[in-house]
């Protein structure tokens, strides 16, 4: 059964798009995740930014997601909760309500850097009153509640290179109002969705040299359960896009994967995100900019 509320519902959310001061749509999708969503929804609350409309979309959770969502949700301008295929398609839904000249995705597991990390994204990202298709910003990873020396992307060519981070980026209501989430991929939406706007010339990023959110490891998207997944989403996003298709570089792929899931079985997650993956990033960062 849908269910549904926040201002809007009630006819009391009455923010809008002012010169100098875009409206800015945050959409967290969720299922299940109350282990993390207040700190997400105090971290969109307590921005300085004011001209914000916040919209969560549940998927049907059957833990405590919705009590902490009717916790706040006079402050929420909208939310729903109903039955959906993932969290690319919550993301759908959620921009199909957005209202904002930009939309930030900000899952549940995930929060923004600071109280003024929206306000320091636009005041850097917006040039002389022209609003950019993309305003890109840098996010920190965080282990549980520990946040991590690590800072993605590394580098401003690293990130036209790999696409930026979602919950980093304001995108224009060009681009969302008209390209949506293929809820075909389910691990790797993000990198199907930069591929996407590229093939359409649509990848226009004006890149801002701060930490706008952290990103927090052991979601859907890192973790074990769903690597062999990606790997195969990748090779179907290229071939989507590019015609581009190899056995070799799946293989391959699936080789890296497997030693993942092992190091991560010898060592536990703690150990193989402080020393294996931090030691990656950090060559990336040193020698490959």
């Amino acid at each position: 059964m849908k269910k549904e509320g926040g201002l809007r519902t009630k006819g009391q959310f009455n923010k809008k798009s002012e010169t100098g001061s875009p409206l800015i749509s945050i959409i967290t999708p969720v299922r299940n995740g109350d282990k993390y969503l207040e700190q997400t929804i105090q971290s969109v609350l307590a921005q300085t930014y004011d001209n914000i409309e916040y919209i969560i979309v549940d998927g049907a959770s059957t833990d405590g997601t919705l009590d902490i969502i009717r916790k706040y949700e006079s402050q929420i301008a909208y939310w729903v909760s109903e039955p959906d295929e993932g969290p690319n398609d919550a993301g759908n839904k959620g921009v199909n309500i957005a209202s904002g000249d930009y939309a930030l995705y900000l899952c549940a597991d995930d929060y923004l850097y600071c109280d003024s990390s929206i306000e320091n994204l636009l005041r850097l990202g917006l040039d002389q009153g022209t609003y950019p298709l993309l305003i890109a910003g840098r996010a920190r990873f965080a282990l549980n509640n520990e946040l991590l020396n690590w800072v993605m992307p590394i580098s401003e060519s690293n990130m036209h290179k790999y696409g930026p981070h979602c919950e980093a980026t304001l995108i224009s209501s060009t681009i969302y109002k008209n390209i949506f989430n293929n809820t075909l991929f389910r691990a790797t939406g993000d990198t199907h969705f930069w591929g996407t706007l590229r093939q359409r010339g649509l990848f226009q990023v004006r890149y801002v040299d701060i930490i706008v959110s952290v990103f927090r490891l052991g979601g859907i998207t890192n973790n074990t359960k769903t690597e062999y997944y990606k790997c195969v989403e990748h090779e179907i996003s290229r071939y989507m896009h590019y015609g581009d298709f190899s056995v070799i570089r799946l293989i391959n792929s699936f080789a890296r994967a497997s030693i993942k899931k092992v190091l991560l079985r010898i060592m536990g997650e703690s150990r193989y995100y402080r020393y294996i993956l931090y030691n990656i990033y950090r060559f990336r960062r040193d020698f490959l900019r």
